[in-house]
Order: structure tokens, then C-alpha cells, then sequence
């Protein structure tokens, strides 16, 4: 059954919303925002990973910086930038995961931090920038969802905010970070997507915007902050690749950028 696309747009400071259109099985979504710094972008996206790898490479070799990676239905996804303020960045990818850590370790004492965490097909991938405003990024790895949910409150505690989460292998991964110019911010963990938009409606009318949406262990998880300006948001979700990337070609058109990915199932 094929998904038919749907697009919902939201100004936080008045709560304007326009209904998605939402059908049985896997998807795309897309988050867009405006009044980012970003002055170019390009859409990746390849079954291959070797050819996803070189990919990357030619977006750095043009300028580009990544800055966010996605998997799902067998395929691979990123957005690249250009404005992002990084001064290098680095990519890797380890089947095991004490071996990520530590090659993630290792790039930080040289500078690096990591910006996003991904999982597909047996990897774990990790984009790393230096020049990124955020400063001591910590990676968690817990067993469950209750005790991730209870690690974030923990961090919040501890001046961090949750900069990214990755359900995957039995396992939440959490990204936090301080210097994030967060106000406050807010999560939600939703069985199913038709309940995704109203807390996202609900959220934008109380001043927050989607930061990012995941999906993973039969969740959508939606991370919400307030900063200091209001900005419009608007978000397409769709399951045909060709009605994905005419939707992402609409949005760049209206002005808006794309700041995240998330593949998932109703």
C-alpha cells in the first residue's frame, strides 16, 4: 500500500496548523524549519553504503558539511550544508559498539565532538565536527526505555540537554550536550504515529519547536526545545523515494531548510 504524502506546517507564535494525510505502513519524515544559518543543501540518499560513504565525501570535497544521517527500508539518508559553522568534520561507521565508543573517544581528544548517531543494517554510525557550538558531549548506551527516560532526567539535572536518541539493537543511545542555547525542553514517546501530530500541534502552541523525531523499539520519540527566537516549522511525511524528494524540492522553495530525518511505520 503506498503512503500518500502529507505535509504539516506550524508558525510557533501563533499555532498554525494544516492537517497530514496518514496510511498504513513504513515512511519518511522530514522536519524543515527557517531562519536557520544554512545557505545551501542537498539531499543523499543511496541503498549502498559504500556508495552513501563516497556520497559524503563529495559533499565534503564541495563545502558541505553533514548534519544528520538516516536509515530505513533498506536505504540511506542525509542532509548536507553548507553555513553550518563547522571548521572539519569526520564520519565512521563500527558493526561493534565498544568499538564506536571508543573511536569516538579517540576523535574527541582530538577535538571532535559527535553530533549524530545512527544504526542500520549491523553499523553504528557517528557524524564527529570540530567548530560545533555544543561542549561536553556525552553518549549513553542503557538497556531499556525506563532507564533512558530516567538518564535524561538525570542529565537535565547536570545542565545537559538531549541532542539526539537512537533505539537500536535492544538498546537507547542518548547524545547529550551542554552550550546547546536551549531554554528548556521537552520529550515525548509515542506508540503509534497517529498520535505524533497532536502532541506536535500541542507543543507548538506552548512556544516549543521539534528538534528532532526518531523512531525505533515501536516508537516515534520527539525531542521539543524552546531557544530564544520563534521560528516556523513544518514537517512531510511520505513512503515513495521520488514523492520524498519533491516534497524535501517544495519545502527548500518555501524557504524552509531540512534539519532532520526519521524513517518509521504507523
Amino acid at each position: 500500500m503506498k503512503r500518500k504524502k502529507g505535509i504539516v506546517l506550524g508558525l510557533l507564535a501563533t499555532g498554525l496548523f494544516l492537517p497530514t494525510v496518514v496510511m498504513a505502513g513504513h515512511f519518511w519524515v522530514g522536519l524543515f524549519t527557517k531562519d536557520t544559518p544554512y545557505t545551501e543543501q542537498s539531499f543523499i540518499s543511496n541503498t549502498k553504503l559504500a556508495q552513501f560513504n563516497r556520497a559524503i565525501e563529495k559533499e565534503w570535497r564541495n563545502g558541505s558539511d553533514i548534519i544528520d544521517i538516516e536509515y530505513g527500508d533498506d536505504r540511506w539518508m542525509a542532509i548536507s550544508a553548507k553555513g553550518t559553522g563547522f571548521s572539519q568534520q569526520v564520519y565512521l561507521h563500527k558493526r561493534d559498539w565498544k568499538k564506536f565508543e571508543a573511536a569516538v573517544e579517540n576523535y574527541k581528544k582530538q577535538g571532535f565532538v559527535l553530533t549524530n548517531v545512527e544504526n542500520g543494517k549491523g553499523y553504528w554510525l557517528g557524524i564527529l565536527a570540530k567548530g560545533s557550538r555544543y561542549s561536553d558531549v556525552l553518549l549513553t548506551n542503557t538497556r531499556y526505555e525506563e532507564a533512558f527516560l530516567k538518564e535524561i532526567s538525570a542529565q537535565w539535572k547536570q545542565g545537559y540537554h538531549l541532542i539526539d536518541v537512537e533505539p537500536a539493537e535492544g538498546t537507547w543511545v542518548g547524545l547529550f550536550a551542554k552550550n546547546t542555547g536551549f531554554l528548556e525542553q521537552a520529550y515525548h514517546s509515542i506508540d503509534d504515529w497517529d498520535g505524533v501530530p497532536k502532541i506536535i500541534e500541542e507543543r507548538w502552541a506552548e512556544g516549543f519547536r521539534l528538534n528532532s523525531i526518531e523512531y525505533g523499539g515501536g516508537k516515534w520519540f520527539c525531542i521539543f526545545v524552546k531557544d530564544a527566537h520563534k521560528t516556523e516549522e513544518s514537517y512531510t511525511t511520505n513512503s515513495e523515494i521520488p514523492s520524498f524528494r519533491k516534497a524535501i524540492r517544495k519545502q527548500w522553495n518555501r524557504g524552509y531548510q531540512l534539519i532532520d530525518l526519521a524513517h518509521g511505520r504507523d
